[in-house]
């Protein structure tokens, strides 16, 4: 593929990375529903990224210097993360549910959004346009806030429908069974992420 280069008010814009998306994995395994689900939808141009991998700090020990400065930890792979988010037509996060709640990976990404979003008030309308987040969970009987906490992302913006669920008990599979393997879950999933 090519590269399609624009400028725009002195800065080049690179229009195909703009058509390219990004999975990002909150999982803390690279084989599991995750990875498997990533590995059916990306296309060869497309970026994963494992969140494992990225050098981040979590909130912790600190002043709140992000209200008031920056955070002490900006110069870990967070901040770049989200920046780099505007390169991509599509964010497409995979958080799997472990002991009732999202990854702690994500959590840990989630919190340093404050840092960004202090900085940069004025993109968060385009950032949850491109947002879409994937949860993969046993049981909504069990864990029935866990969708609910992506919503809040999209709470009072014009992008409803930008949360799918992937119920794993719906279909009778255990945690080692692949999501993948049901008819009804790869449709929802490219109909999602199209």
């Amino acid at each position: 593929m090519r590269n399609i280069l624009i400028e725009l008010n002195g800065t080049n814009w690179d229009l195909t990375r703009c058509i390219m998306k990004l999975f990002v994995s909150f999982s803390a395994r690279k084989t599991g529903n995750c990875a498997q689900i990533i590995d059916f939808l990306k296309a060869p141009q497309d970026k994963v990224i494992y969140y494992m991998d990225l050098n981040t700090q979590g909130c912790s020990n600190c002043d709140y210097e992000c209200f008031k400065t920056k955070c002490r930890y900006r110069d870990d792979d967070v901040f770049r993360l989200y920046g780099s988010f505007e390169s991509y037509k599509k964010v497409i996060l995979l958080v799997p549910m472990y002991c009732g709640n999202p990854s702690s990976l994500y959590f840990s990404f989630n919190e340093r959004s404050q840092d960004f979003f202090m900085r940069h008030k004025n993109e968060y309308s385009s950032f949850v346009e491109r947002l879409f987040i994937i949860g993969v969970y046993g049981s909504k009987k069990e864990s029935p806030d866990f969708i609910r906490c992506f919503e809040k992302w999209f709470e009072g913006t014009p992008y409803p429908h930008h949360v799918l669920g992937i119920e794993r008990h719906l279909y009778q599979q255990t945690m080692k069974d692949s999501v993948i393997d049901i008819e009804p879950v790869k449709m929802a999933l490219h109909g999602f992420v199209q």
